[in-house]
């Protein structure tokens, strides 16, 4: 698996239909947004980010171009539901 330097997501390069070239290395893409997004300016896709850069995320996915937000991070959605189940359970009073 690699990931997709547009919006983070992991991409298994053998099914991936999208990919460019960029400065002799291939880059492979989840979509054609990201690939046709890469292809318009490649380095800005490819220069180094240090932590905390800014960004807005991908085609409304949960998560950005980092993957560390809900459902992609450390707690994703199966977590906080269960999470707030068992809260719930501690509440809960049986007779």
């Amino acid at each position: 698996m690699v990931r997709d330097p547009v919006c983070g997501m992991e991409v298994d390069p053998d099914k991936s239909n999208w990919v460019a070239e960029y400065n002799g290395e291939d880059y492979n893409f989840c979509s054609e947004s990201c690939q046709k997004a890469f292809i318009k300016d490649p380095a800005k896709y490819t220069e180094f980010r240090p932590m905390g850069h800014k960004h807005t995320g991908h085609d409304g996915r949960i998560g950005g171009c980092c993957g560390g937000g809900m459902g992609r991070g450390m707690f994703s959605y199966v977590h906080i539901a269960i999470m707030i189940l068992l809260i719930l359970l501690l509440f809960i009073q049986r007779p």
